[in-house]
Order: structure tokens, then sequence, then C-alpha cells
């Protein structure tokens, strides 16, 4: 079963190895030099003088990913791309090597969206995630997850185009039909 708890400065650790995994790099492309370094570049984040929330996600008690959300209003420029200011972003990677190419993303973003969006974002009428449109991998979990494909955009400072990929909060509720706990 997944669990999601706040990440924290014990943390650091596991990111930076995570950051450095090459099925991470490929996404994410600045890996941390260390632990401190991370510490400094996510200060505001740990000390929670940041919208941005970060955590990690274990399934069965073992620490497989790493998400962080945060209020697309937060974020003025994102909030014109993806065209809805009202909307939660979030980010997510499963860094344990062994854990990827098993279908695992699905249910983590499913889970993460009813164990933790759901609850701390309770007026966001949609979940948006934006992957890199090169992610098939990303983009396919985010499907079977409930999400639907949207608009292309090309942040300024992006090589690629990302692919705004939402679903709605219902989807997420006690009722709805999609994957996870």
């Amino acid at each position: 079963m997944w669990r999601f708890r706040p990440f924290t400065d014990a943390d650091l650790g596991l990111l930076v190895r995570w950051r450095q995994e090459a099925h991470v790099l490929r996404w994410f492309p600045r890996a941390y030099a260390g632990v401190d370094e991370a510490r400094q570049l996510l200060e505001e984040r740990l000390q929670g003088d940041s919208p941005v929330q970060m955590w990690i996600a274990s399934l069965d008690g073992r620490p497989i990913g790493f998400l962080q959300s945060f209020p697309v209003a937060a974020d003025p420029d994102l909030a014109v791309r993806v065209r809805d200011q009202h909307a939660v972003c979030f980010d997510f990677l499963i860094g344990d090597p062994e854990s990827t190419g098993r279908g695992l993303g699905s249910s983590m973003i499913a889970g993460f969206c009813r164990q933790v969006l759901i609850e701390r974002y309770p007026a966001a009428p949609r979940f948006i995630a934006l992957p890199d449109a090169r992610n098939h991998r990303s983009i396919a979990a985010l499907g079977r997850a409930g999400f639907e494909r949207g608009l292309w955009i090309q942040p300024d400072a992006a090589e690629y185009a990302e692919v705004t990929c939402s679903a709605p909060r219902a989807a997420f509720t006690p009722d709805s039909s999609t994957l996870g706990p």
C-alpha cells in the first residue's frame, strides 16, 4: 500500500542519490552535487517558507518515489501557460531503479492524488502534471491514473515542450474508479 509523508532534511541523501540515477537524470538533468547543495537549494521548502510541498512515496514501507506539489497560482507564469490558476500542479519521480518499469507510476500518482492532494488542497478543482513531451512512460502512467493530455507548452528555460496532463479532483474522490488505494 502506498503511503506519502512530508519530505524532511533526513531525506536529502535519498533524493540526492535518486537524482543521480540515469533514469531520473534523463528527465531531471540537474543532479545535486551532494546533500549540502540540495539542502541549500531546497532550504525554503524544507523550512516551510515555500508554496512547494515535498513528499516521499513509500510502497509497503519502502521509499520508492519523490513528489512535490504546489498551487498553480503560486507561479504566475505557469498559471498563464496552463490557463488554470485554481489547479494544483505536481511533479513526480520513481527514484528507486529497481521499481521502474513495473507499472507503479500510475498507482503512485492516483494514491498521491487521493491521499495528499484531495486533503491538502480542498479548493483545487483539478490536478495537473507537466511531463516532458518525450517522456512517454510518465505520460502513459498519468493516463492510466485518470489524467488527460492537453496543451503542449514550451517554458522559456526548457529545451523541449511539456504536456499539460490534468484530471478533475472528482476522479480521486472515494466514489471514483481510478487506480490506487
